[in-house]
């Protein structure tokens, strides 16, 4: 029996997915309450029905790789159910790329820690996966590079010329189109590519490095030119992210150390470690313990990087292995990078900044069963330490915390209460706060096209909100009624404003209130700045 005692951690992940397949309506559901994730399905379905000069305003970075996904799939009968299940189906691909890496480099055991370490994600990891506005696609194509990279090193001499250029083709525009759209792309996976490409090729000087090098270099430019076209392309169709927001502004020094306390807590609570503010337990001990783990490995890092040159630049050993060599440069600068990135900028605000590191999270599962493969000891521990943050996730996954709408958004059950009201009233359009019109949009099927809006001119009147919208939802309609929807838990509109007088009937759903107006309440709207 001892024998199978290193396929332990395995178990683990089998019953994590399990517990997660009979959950997973349930949490998609809870995912596609937040309007930050389901705005995007929601301008996926009615981007069609904007007129031709309308621009479509997307969030902080523009997610245009999922924006061109739903435009190329939603002529498909099943695409509602396609979009909600794709950004899981990505995920597990990134798993599988990860892991194919891993086993290439040491074998089928770290290459099981590696899938157990990813499939096994935190509640908050999870969340931020299965969303498509919220980087979800930046990991996945970190994995892919990273695969690219042990298989250029292993087999650019071996295989042909045609497969070579097809892979170049086909990652590089998955990459363009991810860079064009977001710019961790860059900073966590172009960069670190091109560092470990480099690195490899001084340090193991041949014929199989200088043929990655020279496929490498043709998979960046097919990246440029996929990055140039989508912008082109988003460009005619007048999409853009949202003005004025600046992601690149550099952080004061106090904002440095704020940055900081963010940086561990988002580690932590991505690594299956949220034990804030829990009560002494064996779940919290357990949380505690996965965010002591999960802050070490990514801290241990830079150190694995920088023994990994020195050794590697000392002694002969670098022609042994140059797949290791560049898929740990890689990760372990990934990491460098996306951290530094994130302690000198002034983005983040609140622990909800932790959509940017999940990528440190899939450089330690897949550097440190690499690292620890060499040894029965270190085999050991790394083992232990996979099987302790694994069952943290199942225990996580068991008590169904990924399902629970615990940030107070409305309910699908709210949703169709107001769609109801509406088909009563003849109703179709209606405005509401940010974090009600998406999710009641997308949970009623667009049975209701909820639009959002914010109060301006001291609460005078109704303006656009500032992100995820098209412009046409703010272009009057003749001849139609109406609705406001306000709603004081979300803050955003908690009541009509003045200038829309008085409502021809008014409506409770729960803590939402809805008021019908006899004409079309863009009319009232603050107009969009031209």
């Amino acid at each position: 029996m001892l024998r199978y005692w290193r396929w332990s951690a395995l178990p683990f992940g089998v019953l994590y997915l399990i517990l997660l397949a009979v959950q997973f309506r349930g949490l998609l559901t809870n995912v596609n309450l937040d309007a930050d994730a389901v705005s995007a399905p929601v301008i996926g379905q009615l981007f069609g029905s904007a007129g031709p000069h309308a621009s479509v305003v997307l969030g902080e970075f523009a997610w245009y790789a999922t924006l061109l996904f739903e435009l190329a799939t939603k002529w498909l009968p099943l695409h509602r159910e396609i979009w909600e299940a794709t950004p899981y189906l990505m995920a597990l691909a990134g798993v599988a790329l990860a892991a194919w890496s891993v086993w290439q480099l040491a074998g089928r055991f770290a290459a099981s820690l590696t899938a157990v370490l990813l499939i096994c994600a935190a509640p908050g990891t999870l969340r931020l996966l299965l969303s498509m506005t919220q980087h979800a696609p930046d990991w996945f194509c970190l994995a892919l590079l990273a695969a690219l990279l042990v298989l250029l090193e292993r087999r650019a001499t071996t295989l042909r010329p045609t497969v070579l250029v097809a892979v170049a083709v086909v990652v590089g525009t998955i990459v363009g189109v991810n860079a064009a759209s977001d710019l961790l792309v860059v900073i966590a996976g172009l960069a670190p590519f091109t560092v470990a490409v480099l690195a490899t090729y001084v340090l193991v000087r041949g014929p199989d490095s200088l043929r990655a090098l020279q496929a490498a270099l043709g998979t960046l430019v097919v990246t440029g030119i996929a990055w140039v076209i989508t912008d082109v392309v988003m460009n005619g169709l007048n999409v853009i992210p949202e003005p004025g927001l600046s992601t690149t502004t550099l952080a004061g020094a106090s904002q440095i150390a704020t940055n900081f306390k963010l940086w561990w807590h988002s580690i932590a609570v991505l690594g299956n470690g949220d034990y804030f503010g829990r009560d002494p337990s064996f779940t919290s001990g357990l949380a505690v313990v996965c965010a002591a783990l999960s802050i070490g490995a990514v801290v241990a890092l830079p150190v694995v990087i920088w023994r990994e040159l020195r050794v590697r630049a000392s002694t002969r050993a670098a022609r042994m292995a140059p797949a290791r060599l560049a898929f740990i440069v890689f990760w372990c600068s990934s990491a460098v990078l996306l951290s530094v990135a994130f302690l000198l900028s002034a983005t983040p605000v609140d622990i909800h900044a932790d959509r940017y590191l999940v990528g440190l999270i899939y450089a330690a599962a897949a550097v440190i069963p690499v690292i620890a493969a060499g040894r029965p000891a270190t085999r050991a521990v790394a083992l232990v330490c996979t099987c302790i943050f694994a069952l943290g996730g199942v225990i996580s996954m068991a008590q169904g915390t990924v399902a629970r709408n615990v940030s107070g958004f409305p309910s699908v059950a709210v949703a169709d209460q107001i769609a109801g009201l509406a088909a009563r009233n003849d109703l179709k359009f209606g405005y509401s706060g940010y974090w009600d019109a998406a999710p009641i949009t997308w949970a009623s099927h667009l049975r209701v096209e909820v639009f959002p809006v914010s109060v301006c001119d001291r609460n005078a009147r109704l303006c656009p909100f500032d992100l995820h919208y098209i412009s046409s939802w703010y272009t009057p309609r003749s001849g139609i009624r109406s609705f406001l929807l306000t709603d004081p838990a979300l803050a955003l509109v908690s009541a009509p404003t003045p200038d829309l007088g008085p409502p021809s009937a008014v409506y409770h759903v729960g803590g939402i209130t809805m008021y019908v107006y006899p004409y079309d309440v863009a009319t009232k709207i603050v107009p969009l700045a031209k």
